[in-house]
């Protein structure tokens, strides 16, 4: 099993049976900002992976008393209790909420001499907590400050090492030496604060934060077009509500100033999706490559196909359900010629001027001899409206009403973005033909996994992206909706 979907189940499953309890406005000015966390002194350095959550515990269990159905509850339970036994955890008769304390870390490591990462997991206890809590040996373990060894009997333990510290901290690992070093981290404390308080660009009052080097999955962020950067740290924050679990990814570099508040304009509540399309596509044309073609369909393929590519020109498409339409503004000095378009050329056309804008509609009917029977092939309308600096290019008719709100959403989008921008782009997806999440492949891993007792699709998808001149490194933001469904 890669690592990478251990990580995720791990940090699914303690989100999801320790954390995400509701927490009052109150409560959560008085709570511990991350940053501030005493956890953070047991970083070791070099993690691939940093899962940080400092989320007040609950059963979910004891949360889910009203479901009719039992089953439900001791499905969840069971999730929890094959997790554990897997990292070699055994709670005998304890509650993990008994002992949790309200800080998590979890931490993956290069390891060059296996086929899979290592891994590391520090978390805190509650004083009177001790490792036999966590183990249920035979014999009695009350150690503190020394290295235990996790060896159960032909069974699987993740985690081979445990160790407690006297300020009621758990760690454990699958490399000995990664407690080693994390312990030798606790010593510089004062260095380590200083180090971690620059890594939270503006995060610190969120609850649950991933960090790590790389975007789970991004349609615009590749080597094709943005070199790796040592500096650039994506962080993903965790949330829970309605039975959505919800992950939103920044791109952030502090050495170039570019935090959480750098989104601030980008991520603005005015352009979000609020006609409820499936698909909406804001981008330049020429950055509508093979990432995106997946989300068009084959007319609006065949038309950028036969758009002029060389033209540096804003694109927006919308679609939903049945229906599709194109949007740009018109180009005066070249204009485009629907008519030539090889998808259009046997059609008929037919325009109709109404105040200022041009309707026209292209259909096509043909008679047809098959089996010595004549049938009459009815093609598809498509239509064209050339609103204002607007031309519309759709396969259904668009009302007046319609065709405002189109309108300011292409501007909208337009004005929010700068003169030097070279890459500019939002994209959003809400289509229920998505729910395969085929874009999280290590997802798909884990629905096999809990299909019968769980199933985790990909409700919406969302993702801005920015890069302007001289700017080095791009502002990019990914957000995800995933259902969680009993």
């Amino acid at each position: 099993m890669k690592v990478r979907v251990v990580a995720i189940i791990l940090i699914l499953s303690l989100l999801l049976f320790v954390g995400f309890k509701k927490v009052s406005v109150k409560n959560k000015e008085q709570s511990t900002n991350i940053e501030q966390l005493n956890i953070l002194k047991y970083i070791p350095e070099n993690n691939k992976l940093l899962f940080i959550s400092n989320l007040e515990s609950f059963n979910i269990v004891n949360n889910n008393k009203k479901d009719k159905n039992p089953k439900n509850r001791d499905n969840f339970v069971l999730i929890k209790d094959s997790i554990l036994d897997y990292l070699g955890i055994d709670l005998g008769n304890n509650k993990l909420e008994d002992i949790y304390n309200n800080e998590l870390i979890i931490s993956t490591f290069e390891n060059n001499k296996k086929l899979q990462d290592d891994i590391l997991i520090v978390f805190k206890i509650k004083p009177e907590k001790k490792i036999n809590d966590l183990l249920n040996f035979p014999n009695k373990i009350d150690q503190i400050d020394e290295i235990i060894s996790i060896n159960r009997e032909n069974k699987i333990s993740f985690l081979k090492y445990i160790y407690k510290t006297k300020d009621n901290y758990i760690i454990a690992s699958s490399d000995k030496s990664l407690i080693k070093n994390s312990i030798n981290s606790s010593y510089n404390l004062k260095k380590k604060k200083f180090q971690n308080e620059g890594e939270f660009f503006g995060l610190k009052n969120e609850k649950n934060i991933l960090f790590t080097n790389k975007f789970w999955e991004s349609k615009f962020f590749n080597k094709e077009i943005f070199t790796e950067n040592n500096e650039d740290i994506v962080a993903t924050t965790f949330g829970y509500e309605n039975d959505d679990l919800i992950l939103k990814s920044y791109l952030l570099n502090n050495n170039k100033n570019i935090d959480i508040f750098s989104y601030d304009k980008l991520i603005n509540e005015e352009n979000r999706n609020k006609d409820n399309q499936e698909v909406s596509i804001f981008c330049n044309i020429k950055n509508l490559d093979k990432y995106l073609k997946p989300l068009i369909n084959d007319f609006e393929l065949n038309f950028f196909e036969e758009f002029d590519q060389n033209d540096n020109q804003d694109i927006l498409i919308l679609n939903s359900k049945k229906d599709w339409l194109i949007t740009f503004e018109k180009n005066t000095g070249d204009q485009f010629n629907l008519s030539a378009l090889t998808k259009l050329k046997d059609f008929n056309k037919y325009t109709l001027k109404h105040n200022e804008d041009i309707f026209s509609v292209y259909s096509k009917n043909i008679l047809e001899e098959k089996d010595e029977l004549i049938k009459e092939l009815t093609y598809e309308n498509i239509y064209s409206i050339e609103s204002g600096d607007l031309q519309i290019i759709s396969n259904h008719l668009i009302n007046g009403k319609k065709l405002k709100k189109i309108s300011n959403q292409f501007f909208n989008l337009k004005t929010n973005k700068d003169k030097s921008a070279f890459l500019y782009a939002k994209v959003y997806i809400k289509d229920r033909n998505y729910n395969t999440i085929q874009n999280f492949t290590d997802l798909q891993d884990l629905n096999f996994f809990i299909k019968n007792i769980l199933k985790i699709s990909n409700e919406e998808s969302i993702e801005m992206i920015k890069q302007s001149i001289p700017e080095q490194n791009p502002i990019l933001y990914t957000e995800t909706i995933l259902k969680i469904l009993k």
